[in-house]
């Protein structure tokens, strides 16, 4: 995609998604452990940084931190 008939290449952006799910957050969890900055994180799961803030600081999905012990990321 480019923008403004310039040679400006932006990513398309084919997921978008207002909250996270148990799943997701244990994804949240799991990138982070991997060393993934949280705009990467927010930007690879379609949300914002304010939604895997959420998860890290656990004002959402608690206890999603321990249960990703056990995940490894693909």
């Amino acid at each position: 995609m480019t923008y403004l008939k310039s040679n400006l290449d932006l990513n398309t952006i084919t997921v978008k998604r207002t909250a996270l799910t148990w799943d997701e957050a244990i994804a949240v969890w799991v990138m982070r452990r991997n060393g993934d900055a949280q705009h990467h994180i927010a930007a690879r799961l379609g949300t914002n940084s304010a939604r895997v803030a959420d998860v890290l600081t656990e004002k959402s999905h608690i206890g999603s931190r321990d249960a990703s012990s056990s995940f490894q990321l693909n």
